[in-house]
């Protein structure tokens, strides 16, 4: 990207975030860390490590763990990243032509 095209368009996000409400920007930021969790998510399988995204954990206890700044920081996910002990089972997914269609 050109640098007149970034310093444009880094300009114009700058001058819209402060006036986005606060639950738009938490959407925002789940989406962005959930596309770059699963970025990483392939890249350390590219590399032979297993992973595991998990969502379902108090939120605001990893915030008090951390000492993060609740009015900046969002705990979106935790990610384990390592080799697994056992061998995991199978997952099964409906084939695309089922669960998709063109019009």
């Amino acid at each position: 990207m050109p640098k007149e095209i970034r310093d444009k368009q880094v300009t114009q996000i700058l001058s819209m975030y402060p006036h986005i409400p606060r639950e738009l920007k938490i959407e925002i930021a789940k989406i962005d860390a959930s596309l770059f969790a699963m970025q990483l998510m392939l890249v350390a399988r590219a590399h032979s490590f297993d992973t595991n995204p998990m969502a379902g954990f108090e939120r605001d206890q990893v915030v008090s763990a951390f000492e993060l700044d609740d009015q900046r920081y969002v705990p979106v996910m935790i990610l384990s990243i390592g080799k697994a002990k056992d061998k995991g089972h199978e997952s099964v997914r409906l084939p695309s032509e089922k669960i998709t269609f063109w019009r």
